[in-house]
């Protein structure tokens, strides 16, 4: 079931169309003012108002598709998920052949994590319609998702020839550029209006920040020192009682600073406390706000950047890492994130408490596979820096040599899609949102649904939405779960679920179920539930961050003690 839904895509890359060329032969639109006042409320991040425009226009024409459409759009931006669903049925059933309403019904199958139905109506729009710009940015975030990058800046250079004012596709565009260009990008756009919500628009400035305080500088590309590539650590059990282990972490030496770390495949970057950072004498760039479980809101900190950084016999030099203000989880000194090793094959041996860094296999084209850290996450980068050409254009930018450098930012290097070795094809592969692996799920028989790979959640959690549609539930008010973001306000346990995923399969009772809205909110699909530690830290797991893979094993005579 898992591996049909990527087979799907395969079929569609050996048949699409190609992306050359269609950027041509513009199609005059009629000029409807109220229609034009409508799509600026939306580009202006009006999104209700903009939802009432739209109403107002479909009460005097039913059929008017790009009123349809930006109903649709607007209420995606409004979470309102069931009823842009319903709207975008109900406009397609009437006009099937709409190009505009196709690729907003792929953004709705987007949303609901129907990523094969996303792609078909994409493409049977583009066949509409080869400018429908909509189309173009959702095969963008398609591809991105399935770690088919080249494919994903292929969609993307099209939608920027066809609209490059349009605030998405200039958003996606930013990561193209070298980070000169960058920051004067960002500068205009924050300066008009744009459909950003003042979360996302606080991020971007903060970036907008950090941009304007390194531009200048080289790059901290966290390189590798040491004369060693790849390492075997011990992982060191963390507890707040002596009878569980609620997750593993890593000893992370910050200049000389001795850390413990909780190693978290569902956080990014390196995070610490302000105390641990002002013993290990970090520099500071630039303040950040970050985001995590809970009800609170996003957290404040800073970004600062380490001289050097050793995890086991890895040693790397100039390396960003994030500061918090307060470490509201537990007595570790931070976090790191799984992704700060993306340019390494991760084995996570929890059963036997180490973990493994080793290269990737080389690509066909790669005389060898590059190794560094990426500290920096998604804190200090573009809120939507998942992609390869940002990483690949850092790298030349950061060698020192300025010929490279101004070679670099004239012809970017381009980004590569996902690569299975041969050694890894029975791996299962995952969707890659930024830092976050969610892989494809059923519950109690369910349709594959997608859940997040989080060893920093202690025990599986389900989404209330989908626990009210699996199982039933109830309200649990004795049950507590907090996250970088505070404590969770409603809670709920659900009777039963049986959870199918990769090769594994678990049974539990009793699971705990949380609105997940923010996390899918923040991917732009819907999360439905979080593998946790309890499940996880009785797994071998190996990630490939690069290509969106993973492979799981269990054996249970390997457990230590139970989880």
């Amino acid at each position: 079931m898992i591996r049909r839904i990527f087979v799907i895509v395969t079929v569609f890359l050996t048949v699409c169309l190609s992306f050359g060329g269609l950027a041509q032969n513009a199609k005059p639109v009629p000029d409807n003012p109220d229609l034009m006042a409508a799509d600026q409320l939306y580009k202006a991040g009006k999104f209700a108002e903009a939802a009432e425009k739209y109403q107002a226009l479909l009460k005097i024409d039913a059929k008017l598709a790009p009123a349809q459409a930006g109903l649709i759009e607007a209420l995606l931006h409004e979470q309102k998920i069931d009823e842009a669903s319903a709207e975008a049925a109900k406009a397609l059933g009437a006009q099937p052949n709409s190009a505009a309403l196709l690729a907003a019904m792929g953004d709705v199958q987007f949303r609901l994590a129907k990523m094969a139905e996303a792609e078909m109506s994409y493409f049977k729009a583009l066949q509409i319609d080869k400018r429908e710009l909509r189309a173009y940015l959702g095969l963008v975030r398609l591809y991105r998702a399935y770690s088919l990058y080249r494919k994903a800046y292929d969609a993307l250079k099209v939608a920027h020839q066809i609209a490059p004012d349009d605030p998405e596709v200039q958003r996606r565009w930013f990561n193209t550029l070298s980070r000169r260009e960058r920051l004067a990008a960002i500068e205009a756009y924050l300066a008009g209006p744009h459909p950003d919500d003042p979360e996302d628009t606080e991020h971007l400035q903060h970036y907008l920040e950090f941009l304007k305080a390194t531009v200048d500088k080289p790059v901290h590309a966290c390189r590798l020192v040491s004369k060693v590539e790849q390492t075997d650590t011990k992982l060191q059990r963390m507890s707040h009682t002596p009878k569980r282990i609620d997750g593993y972490g890593l000893a992370v030496k910050v200049n000389d600073r001795n850390t413990h770390l909780l190693l978290d495949t569902g956080a990014s970057g390196i995070l610490i406390g302000r105390k641990s950072a002002e013993k290990a004498g970090l520099t500071r760039i630039s303040d950040i706000r970050y985001r995590g479980i809970g009800d609170k809101g996003p957290q404040g900190g800073y970004l600062a950047v380490a001289d050097h950084i050793r995890i086991g016999e890895l040693e790397f030099a100039d390396c960003v890492v994030t500061v918090s203000d307060r470490m509201p989880l537990s007595d570790e000194d931070g976090l790191v994130g799984a992704n700060v090793f993306s340019s390494y094959l991760i084995d996570l041996d929890f059963p036997a408490e180490k973990v493994k860094l080793s290269p990737l296999p080389k690509r066909p084209d790669e005389t060898v596979a590059p190794t560094a850290l990426n500290t920096e996450g998604e804190s200090s980068s573009n809120p939507d820096d998942d992609t390869d050409e940002a990483a690949a254009n850092q790298k030349a930018e950061s060698t020192g040599d300025a010929s490279k450098t101004t070679k670099a930012a004239a012809a970017p290097a381009l980004p590569k899609d996902r690569y299975i070795a041969p050694e890894m094809k029975t791996w299962s592969p995952v969707f890659h949102f930024g830092h976050e692996l969610l892989i494809p799920t059923e519950v109690n028989n369910s349709k594959p649904m997608l859940f997040l790979i989080d060893t920093g959640a202690w025990t599986t959690f389900l989404s209330t939405r989908t626990a009210r549609e699996v199982t039933k539930i109830n309200p649990d008010s004795y049950m507590h779960v907090k996250g970088m973001n505070g404590s969770v306000a409603e809670v709920y346990r659900a009777d039963r679920a049986t959870l199918r995923f990769s090769n594994i399969s678990q049974k539990a009772w009793d699971v705990v179920a949380f609105d997940l809205s923010n996390i899918s909110k923040g991917t732009g699909a819907e999360v439905s539930g979080i593998l946790g530690f309890q499940l996880l830290g009785k797994l071998q797991v190996k990630i490939d961050y690069r290509d969106g893979l993973v492979d799981f094993s269990y054996d249970p005579s390997r457990l230590p003690i139970t989880h």
